[in-house]
Formats: C-alpha cells, structure tokens, sequence
C-alpha cells in the first residue's frame, strides 16, 4: 500500500510538542506511516516533545506497543521527550496481562497530565520560536546558526 492510500494519524504543534491524537484503527501500515510523519515533522520543527494520544485506541496488542516503543525510541535519539497518554483501561489490562515492558515509557492519565509532565520533563524555553510547519533549509540554517553563536563551539567534525 503506498503512503497515499493509508489513513494517517494527525500532528498537530501544542505548546512546543507535536502532538498525535490516534482515532483510526492501528495496522501495520497505519503505524508505518505515522513513523515516516512523525520523524519527519520532527526533522522539520524544533518541537521539544512527542505526546501520542492513544484515548481513541480500543485495542492494542504487544506488537502495536512495541512497534510504538521503537517509534518513541526513535524521537527521544533525535532528542526530544515522549508521553503515551490517554489509555484506555482495558488497553492497560491487556498489555500488562501480556507483560509488555512498559517501564521505560512516560505516560499520563490525559492530554493536560501530558503538557504538565512535558514542562517538568523539558521546560519550554521562550527564547526560541518554533520552526513553522514548511520551513526553507536557509530559514533552518540561520536559526542553527543563531544557535550556534549563544553556545560554545563544540565542533567534533574531523577536518
């Protein structure tokens, strides 16, 4: 199935995170391609973090979770906090029932608990503007350059 032809999970910018509200069936290539979406808004924006709202998921097995494990391990390498958020009990029970490795993820009772925990996980700082959504590589480049005269040259390119 081509990207085109599947549903796709929506990402929206809230308060320095993308946020992800899933209420769409999950398959295989609906997570697919919401790991191409999301990796690439993140590539394109300076969000801070990644909250996925799962309250519209009714069932989940232990391949959908790991298969959301890798993904949130795949956005903290590119540095950002993540929070699973808006489980639904039964969800939980099954995922606990099938021993899923559930400690080493963030999570929040709802979208508020979420920002809230996003804040005491990395603080917004206001000096900087977020990156709108399309984004020209020179606009990207002067704000990395901006960056770069605030901190200390650390530059461990090999010349």
């Amino acid at each position: 199935m081509e990207g085109g032809d599947v549903q796709r999970i929506p990402l929206q910018l809230s308060q320095g995170c993308l946020v992800a509200s899933i209420q769409i069936e999950l398959t295989e290539e609906v997570i697919y391609q919401f790991r191409k979406d999301l990796l690439e808004r993140l590539h394109t924006t300076r969000a801070r973090g990644v909250i996925i709202d799962l309250s519209g998921v009714e069932i989940m097995d232990l391949e959908d979770f790991e298969a959301f494990q890798r993904i949130l391990s795949m956005a903290t390498i590119m540095g950002v906090e993540t929070i699973l958020t808006g489980f639904q009990p039964g969800v939980v029970s099954a995922l606990v029932d099938l021993n899923a490795e559930i400690d080493s993820i963030n999570a929040a009772l709802d979208l508020d608990d979420a920002l809230q925990l996003m804040n005491t996980l990395r603080p917004l700082k206001h000096d900087i503007d977020l990156l709108p959504e399309k984004s020209s590589q020179a606009e990207i480049n002067d704000l990395n350059e901006l960056d770069e005269s605030t901190e200390p040259d650390l530059d461990f390119s090999q010349e």
